[in-house]
């Protein structure tokens, strides 16, 4: 037999060594076949690897060690063709045991020099060809998982240099494949990030982990937008990295808007407890007693409560007039004794808050000494815009009638929160004129502001 250039008629000292080597390779099947496919060699690595000895072999069709399905397909006899036109021919396929169990043969058959039949060599390369497997089904499930989801998916070496890019960020960022790899994708990100977007890659080569917020080309119609960049080795002995890019450019505007809210709720905080503080100092200044002063605070605290769960419903946002005046009549029993009206007009948070603490002073002294204790007392709030454009003004009425007057806590001689807060406060806080007058029928008073003040 001639393998190769390989002659056993040469020297017996070389035949004994093919012959050896032939029969130590444990490791590898190699066995001969006429070319009919009859064995006519079988060392003892075939023997290890089909569970056939040779005495059960020689002699016989080597096809046995195909699958039946191989077999009817016309496997082996396409494999010694090629062999015999080509001198070899390479096969990785399944194969059977004489047990009926199977392996996956990586084979080379090579043709005789003789021509009257081939060699094989083969070895089992089952558990690598379930690595393989199991790897290509991974990348599989991997392209699939990456094509489908939102994200921007990318691979990359430790450094940041790109080796491939989903359809996604190609679609979005308008750079190719190709246009992407190695540095290429640096092209989408804001000229102002991408020192900052390559000094993280170099921490991650540290820190085994990359995460970075930048702004992204988006290439329909370029607008540059927040992304969150995560990366990370595909395993722990892995040079590749896997990454993704997440848009997060209405979370981080949400975020802004969110620190916006926060410091105007601190600074609304702080001028409310500034305002209960100037509440509570002016009301201690006007009571008599400890008792006067717990039920005046107290009712006054009320009514900023309430104007507060007014502008709170409504996000701090514009408040109708009408409804600073219901609640506060309303808040007093007056609700359906007094007559209002007047056309739609909103009130900005801090004319809202200052015209509802007015309200509410006169609705306590009509409540205490005014229309609204005394039976054929008549009250009237109504309001009214006068002025041209660009120079209106907003003009707020409240008068009662028939009403014995009797010194009350408004009355200039000992000068109260109440009209502290209309003649002082309204005019400064408001840039407002006010007229508050104790007629001989009942309190009446004016509050007169200007328009841009409710918008």
């Amino acid at each position: 037999m001639v393998l190769d250039g390989i002659s056993e008629a040469g020297p017996p000292a070389d035949a004994d060594l093919l012959r050896l080597i032939f029969e130590s390779a444990t490791d590898f099947a190699v066995f001969a076949q006429d070319l009919s496919g009859k064995v006519i060699s079988w060392n003892i690595g075939a023997e290890r690897l089909t569970g056939y000895s040779d005495q059960e072999i020689l002699g016989r069709n080597g096809d046995v060690i195909f699958t039946p399905e191989d077999r009817a397909a016309g496997a082996p006899e396409q494999e010694r063709s090629r062999a015999s036109q080509n001198g070899r021919s390479e096969d990785e396929r399944w194969h059977q045991r004489k047990d009926g169990s199977r392996f996956w043969g990586s084979g080379l058959m090579m043709r005789l020099h003789t021509g009257d039949g081939f060699v094989k060599i083969m070895r089992d390369r089952t558990a690598q060809h379930a690595k393989e497997l199991e790897l290509a089904q991974s990348e599989a499930r991997f392209r699939m998982l990456a094509t489908s989801i939102p994200q921007l998916v990318f691979r990359c070496y430790s450094d940041g240099a790109r080796s491939w890019g989903s359809p996604q960020w190609e679609i979005y960022a308008g750079l190719s494949d190709a246009a992407s790899r190695e540095s290429g994708w640096l092209e989408a990100i804001h000229p102002d990030d991408r020192e900052l977007t390559r000094s993280l890659w170099r921490d991650a080569q540290q820190s085994g982990e990359y995460y970075a917020e930048h702004r992204i080309r988006r290439h329909a119609d370029g607008q540059y937008r927040w992304h969150q960049t995560r990366a990370k080795p595909a395993g722990q002995s892995s040079a590749e990295w896997v990454g993704t890019s997440t848009d997060v450019h209405e979370m981080r505007g949400l975020q802004d808007r969110q620190q916006v809210l926060l410091s105007e709720l601190q600074h609304r905080t702080r001028n409310l407890l500034a305002l209960v503080q100037a509440i509570a100092r002016q009301t201690l200044k006007s009571s008599t007693s400890l008792q006067d002063f717990s039920r005046e605070f107290e009712s006054r605290l009320g009514a900023l409560s309430r104007v507060q769960g007014v502008l709170a419903r409504t996000d701090q946002g514009p408040i109708e007039l009408e409804q600073i005046v219901r609640a506060e009549l309303e808040a007093h029993g007056a609700g359906e004794v007094a007559e209002i009206g007047g056309p739609h007009i909103e009130l900005v948070p801090s004319a809202a808050q200052a015209l509802a603490l007015a309200l509410h002073e006169l609705a306590t002294n009509a409540v205490k000494h005014g229309a609204l204790r005394q039976p054929p007392g008549k009250l009237e709030v109504n309001w009214d815009l006068r002025g041209h454009q660009g120079d209106s003004r907003v003009v707020l009425n409240w008068r009662e009638r028939n009403v014995a007057m009797t010194e009350t806590p408004l009355v200039p001689r000992r000068a109260g929160y109440g009209r502290e807060l209309i003649e002082r406060a309204l005019p400064y806080q408001l840039n407002a004129t006010t007229n508050l007058e104790f007629t001989a029928e009942g309190v009446s008073c004016s509050v007169e502001l200007p328009l841009e003040q409710t918008k």
